[in-house]
């Protein structure tokens, strides 16, 4: 049997899989698509509704045929809550195993205690396969609080008396869809990631891209430079500001995150539940592991080698902070070109008012077969309201996808 820990996948042979957990806990399985939502609530699988296509609960257990879930599902989420109305998990192990073409994964959530119901693994597609994540998340709301969370119309009491026939409903605003860890943060600032995901999802929908998967990069200038914009907190905003982003295309939620002064450094990833110590840790002040200097080929070239050697089937999107002053335009420019074949769209955003050089410049190069940079200024990040602020970094991405990827290909799924 493979274990797996928190966050480790592994791919699924065939199609027909049973999935069993043991513990004293009742089993629930969502059919999400790939925004993270259900299309109703007949995608969720419980006891007092323990069939879907492609899905049956059997006691504790879990038979799924993937092959016959319903068109567009692209996602099987595995829920447990304690038998027992009320209780946590606090003194309870709970062991999740997914048998599949003769073979077993396991599971064992170690940080269960105070939570109520928990999301134990997800069964989800990738490139045309399947594949299992342990998850291992545990929330506080009940299984209605998150059912809720998935879209689902949780039924709480008796129907309310008849009224009168409403007025035809509006069309459905885009779909935001429950962050995982979004439950860790201060409620002002899960409040603004919720609001600041609506408008990413709005802005996409603009682009035709509502379903669009990607992985989000991060890179920060940490060049001597930058401390005063880090002293007064704007890298910080400016990280904060664009976390939604990932929040809404990246199935993890998280951003890989770079230091770009005289040489390249990889930080720690940022996700959402640790955005707070990240943003202390990273944003507060000026990282000086770097180096004081500019070194913008270094950092190009460093974010190209880890796409080579962590290959997705979706696009990479690297969202560059500069405050100005680029040391190397040459080298910059010919670091861009040699990775223009790499699935990375590379958006620089200048925040320092000052001398961008040849980024000012990159719409306009040519010699290129994609187009796959972009560039913007901010004299002033707070006096852009959010709306403006992600329609500016993902106006262009879309437009390289549809030129770099082939028709069909599962990078362009979420694009209409």
């Amino acid at each position: 049997m493979t274990t797996l820990a928190e966050g480790g996948n592994a791919p699924i042979t065939g199609t027909t899989v049973r999935v069993g957990v043991d513990g004293p806990v009742d089993v629930t399985a969502l059919v999400v698509d790939a925004d993270g939502k259900v299309r109703g609530d007949a995608d969720m699988v419980f006891f007092n509704q323990p069939a879907a296509p492609g899905v049956r609960l059997e006691g504790r257990a879990l038979a799924v045929d993937l092959a016959a879930l319903r068109p567009g599902a692209d996602k099987v989420v595995v829920v447990a809550s304690p038998e027992v109305e009320g209780a946590t998990f606090a003194g309870t192990t709970v062991r999740f195993t997914l048998e599949h073409g003769g073979q077993a994964v396991g599971f064992t959530p170690s940080r269960l205690g105070p939570e109520t119901v928990a999301v134990l693994a997800e069964l989800y597609r990738r490139g045309g396969e399947w594949k299992v994540r342990a998850v291992g998340q545990g929330y506080d709301n009940g299984l209605g609080g998150l059912a809720t969370d998935f879209g689902v119309v949780v039924d709480e009491g008796p129907a309310a008396p008849p009224t009168a026939p409403e007025e035809p409903a509006a069309p459905a605003a885009p779909t935001v869809s429950f962050t995982k860890g979004e439950e860790k943060l201060p409620p002002a600032m899960r409040e603004k990631l919720n609001l600041r995901k609506q408008q990413v999802a709005l802005v996409l929908t603009k682009h035709r891209a509502a379903g669009l998967r990607c992985r989000v990069v991060v890179v920060l200038d940490v060049s001597g430079s930058t401390g005063g914009l880090y002293r007064r907190g704007v890298f910080s905003r400016a990280v904060e500001r664009v976390a939604p982003v990932a929040a809404q295309v990246d199935d993890g939620a998280e951003m890989q995150a770079w230091a770009m002064g005289g040489r390249a450094e990889r930080l720690e990833d940022i996700t959402i539940g640790g955005l707070p110590q990240w943003l202390e840790r990273y944003a507060a002040q000026r990282y000086t592991g770097a180096g004081g200097w500019n070194n913008e080929k270094a950092a190009i070239e460093d974010v190209a080698r880890f796409v080579a050697r962590e290959p997705l089937d979706i696009p990479t999107l690297v969202l560059f902070f500069h405050d100005g002053g680029v040391t190397d335009n040459r080298g910059t420019e010919q670091a861009l070109r040699a990775v223009g074949r790499a699935p990375v769209f590379w958006q620089f955003i200048g925040i320092g008012r000052s001398d961008y050089g040849i980024l000012e410049k990159l719409d306009t190069l040519s010699g290129r077969e994609f187009d796959n940079t972009g560039f913007f200024a901010l004299d002033d990040l707070d006096a852009v309201d959010d709306a403006e602020l992600y329609d500016r970094i993902l106006r262009e991405f879309p437009s390289w996808l549809r030129a770099y990827y082939p028709p069909g290909s599962v990078a362009l799924r979420g694009l209409s």
